[in-house]
């Protein structure tokens, strides 16, 4: 399956996880949440997974991969992709809380509700996306807070959460929310009330977020999902949108590559351009003061997150 395939059928799940091998996809439907193991190369679902329950329907979902691990000697790949370091994936609630899941390797092999800790209490917007992402200090959770304000849950582990300040942006009610990770920092990119896209960057060195306009990729069409990524200063996105998915750039004319029907992709322009999968996502390492977190690429991970 070439990659335009492979992205737009990774947009059509509420949340997914990258592996060099497979692609784990997450789906929110009649109040449940479960988890695809889907081979590119093939086009095959190898695995389907029930997460849990008590989601709403079509809800975000942000897939996180994390190790207590100090380092040591790499481990090998185990079973679908990945090893046996924690996976979690957070979602939301009928009544706009977030929800999480922690994978149990120790007894029983299945996905388990985290019903410890304060995650559960923090409240998000009926229309929020969800998005996660690390920087050197902590797990960052992205989500709009019931006021519309793009704000972040950030926890060091995953019996304590703590909120930032809400973030100085102005997202537009329903956006999706997508995170690029690399050397230089931290990006959250999400549609802004003038329909443009914007992105809040934090370098890894930095305490402060700030806001950047993106003039050159303006969507006025409700946005079902979307993946972007910013390499060496210019940004590239593609963005599902009324069933129609398109190709973006900061410097280029948009590209209508096809229109997506359930997970299949009926081209409309062989678009040459696939940066964003081929090359736009390097593997970048990072290590936390307390935990080791991945987005895309830290040490012993096994995949990253869309």
């Amino acid at each position: 399956m070439d990659n335009l395939q492979r992205i737009a059928y990774c947009l059509s799940a509420s949340g997914t996880l990258l592996t060099p091998d497979l692609n784990h996809l997450v789906y929110a439907n009649d109040g449940t949440l479960t988890e695809e193991v889907w081979d590119p190369a093939s086009g095959e679902t190898l695995k389907v997974e029930e997460i849990g329950q008590g989601v709403k329907f079509d809800a975000p979902a942000a897939y996180v991969w994390y190790s207590n691990s100090t380092g040591g000697e790499e481990e090998e790949y185990e079973g679908e992709g990945i090893d046996g370091g924690e996976r979690m994936i957070f979602s939301v609630t009928p009544d706009n809380r977030l929800i999480g899941f922690k994978y149990d390797y120790e007894e029983d092999d299945i996905w388990k509700n985290i019903d410890y800790g304060n995650i559960g209490g923090i409240e998000v917007h009926p229309e929020t996306g969800l998005a996660a992402a690390l920087n050197p200090d902590s797990l960052y959770l992205f989500f709009v807070n019931p006021e519309g304000r793009l704000q972040a849950a950030t926890g060091t582990d995953i019996t304590s959460w703590a909120l930032t300040h809400p973030f100085d942006a102005e997202p537009r009610i329903g956006t999706p929310l997508t995170t690029n990770v690399t050397s230089d920092g931290c990006s959250l990119f999400y549609f802004a009330v003038d329909d443009t896209l914007h992105y809040l960057h934090r370098a890894h060195d930095s305490q402060d977020w700030i806001d950047y306009k993106v003039d050159n990729i303006v969507v006025d069409t409700p946005v079902t999902r979307f993946r972007a990524s910013l390499e060496q200063g210019k940004v590239e996105a593609y963005v599902l949108t009324e069933g129609r998915l398109f190709q973006l750039s900061e410097s280029g004319q948009p590209v209508e590559i096809g229109t997506v029907e359930g997970r299949q992709l009926s081209k409309h322009n062989n678009a040459q351009n696939i940066r964003w999968v081929a090359r736009g996502c390097r593997p970048t390492y990072y290590r936390v003061r307390y935990i080791v977190v991945y987005h895309y690429w830290v040490p012993r991970v096994r995949g990253w997150c869309w």
